[in-house]
């Protein structure tokens, strides 16, 4: 960021410098371990960006984490914190509203950051009341943000801001610090739902304790269920089935995520589902020995099984080949066959 002429370096005090009424603090936080372990041995290295204002104060700019790191101590007296003293680059009272913005757009460091999409909703918001075009925004402030320079993804984030929006003013919408989390890749699925269904889609979201990829294939199975039922969302996500899975409040994050979509994945593709569940059956009736493992292909499009065998010697080799000779010991040869030509079948069916 380069400083030009107009702009002053001072030094000033935490109550000349103004935080509540300041339009730029976009992503509210804390400190990363590093930035308050770099902080604590070597003090504040970058002066802070403020702008000045009526009345003898600054508004900051950029900076707000540094300086709520210090301005908040609880070992330091209230007289002892209006005395500190920080370095600050000082923008002139005479820019714009735009102009700072767009300063203070060239301090994010996009870079390995993923922004909370509620927060980049909120920014967009601003940036237009600021001034900012709509192509202004595609090209220059999307690509600052880590997005795509895409006007359809700008309009999909400001169609997101007006769902969250309706959602505050009727006070359903509840800010917890995972919501908070979720990148604009996960909220954004959200949209597929109506308005009416957002309170149930983000209580899921907080119930699976998921994002990412597994979180939108998980949506994308939801909204193809409901739509196949011609139920809503919420509705499908109160089956008994599904509430049987929520009520086992001691499973593991992972295990209610794959219990959850096997259980979409079976209203969504039913046929597939009772192929699985039949080839399932098939396979625990061979009763295969340990270190045996038998396996489809995931949407049996072909007619191949995959047998692996875990081998530590010859030995085990001939013991694991005359088992799939024989079968099990609680089998006969001819019900081990039948067994197994039973399987085959479930493959060729069309």
């Amino acid at each position: 960021m380069k400083i030009t002429p107009a702009w002053n370096i001072s030094t000033l005090t935490v109550g000349q410098i103004e935080t509540d009424e300041t339009p730029f603090d976009w992503f509210p936080g804390a400190l990363t371990e590093n930035e308050l372990s770099s902080i604590k041995h070597n003090g504040i290295l970058l002066p802070l960006l403020v702008q000045a204002a009526a009345d003898s104060k600054y508004l900051l700019v950029d900076g707000f984490k540094r300086f709520s790191y210090f301005a908040t101590q609880t070992k330091v007296s209230l007289h002892e914190k209006q005395a500190l003293e920080f370095s600050c680059i000082v923008l002139p009272e005479s820019l714009s509203m735009k102009e700072v913005a767009g300063i203070r757009l060239q301090t994010l460091a996009a870079a390995g950051v993923v922004f909370s999409a509620i927060q980049v909703c909120r920014m967009l918001k601003k940036m237009l009341a600021y001034g900012f075009e709509k192509d202004e925004i595609v090209r220059d402030v999307l690509p600052r943000l880590g997005l795509k320079s895409s006007v359809r993804l700008l309009r999909q984030l400001l169609d997101l801001q007006e769902m969250l929006l309706v959602q505050e003013q009727h006070q359903q919408f509840v800010q917890t610090d995972f919501l908070m989390s979720l990148a604009c890749e996960d909220l954004l699925p959200v949209l597929k739902f109506s308005q009416n269904e957002f309170t149930g889609i983000v209580t899921l979201a907080e119930k699976m304790e998921v994002s990412g990829k597994k979180w939108r294939n998980l949506l994308q199975v939801l909204d193809e269920v409901s739509r196949l039922k011609q139920l809503s969302a919420i509705e499908v996500l109160n089956f008994p089935e599904i509430l049987e899975i929520f009520g086992r409040t001691s499973l593991q994050a992972p295990v209610r995520y794959r219990l959850l979509k096997q259980q979409l994945d079976a209203w969504r593709y039913p046929e597939l589902s009772d192929l699985r569940k039949r080839f399932e059956q098939g396979r625990q009736r061979l009763k295969l020995a340990p270190r045996m493992s038998l396996e489809s292909e995931a949407f049996f499009e072909n007619d191949d099984l995959t047998l692996t065998l875990k081998i530590r010697s010859y030995e085990e080799l001939r013991k694991h080949l005359k088992y799939l000779e024989h079968g099990a010991h609680e089998l006969t040869a001819e019900k081990s066959q039948e067994i197994w030509n039973d399987l085959f079948a479930v493959l060729q069916e069309d």
